[in-house]
């Protein structure tokens, strides 16, 4: 068993991968609610920083999105139980389409509430009660 670094404690950003930048914002931003932070210039290197509660998404332009046939490549965004059933309404009155409707399943022996979602560009979206680490 491995342990981790000592100092490595969370994620900072997670960045991925858009088309257009423009509509991407709009439905991170629109749909879901994220903030707009300032971006340094990167030059020709296009995107946007978004903020969610102590955490950044971060989209970077590119003019094809990557091959991930084969893979559930996606990211989780963290609700708490009492508050998913309203934020799953919430999203659903925004516009919001479900890729995966809201349920619940067990895993190990533990319920969770989990639903999916598509951006723009078809980045996969799981909203999920599964609890984070203190």
């Amino acid at each position: 068993m491995s342990t981790a670094v000592k100092g490595l404690v969370a994620y900072s950003h997670v960045n991925i991968c858009v088309t257009d930048v423009e509509a991407a914002d709009a439905f991170y931003i629109g749909k879901l609610g994220l903030e707009k932070l300032p971006r340094p210039d990167f030059g020709e290197f296009a995107g946007s920083w978004l903020r969610m509660g102590p955490s950044q998404l971060h989209l970077s332009k590119v003019d094809k999105m990557p091959d991930t046939a084969g893979a559930m490549s996606h990211f989780a965004l963290y609700i708490p139980t009492d508050e998913f059933d309203a934020t799953m309404a919430e999203l659903a009155e925004r516009g919001l389409e479900f890729a995966s409707e809201p349920n619940e399943r067990e895993d190990f022996g533990v319920p969770v509430k989990t639903a999916f979602a598509r951006d723009p560009d078809g980045n996969l979206i799981e909203f999920t009660d599964v609890a984070l680490f203190e």
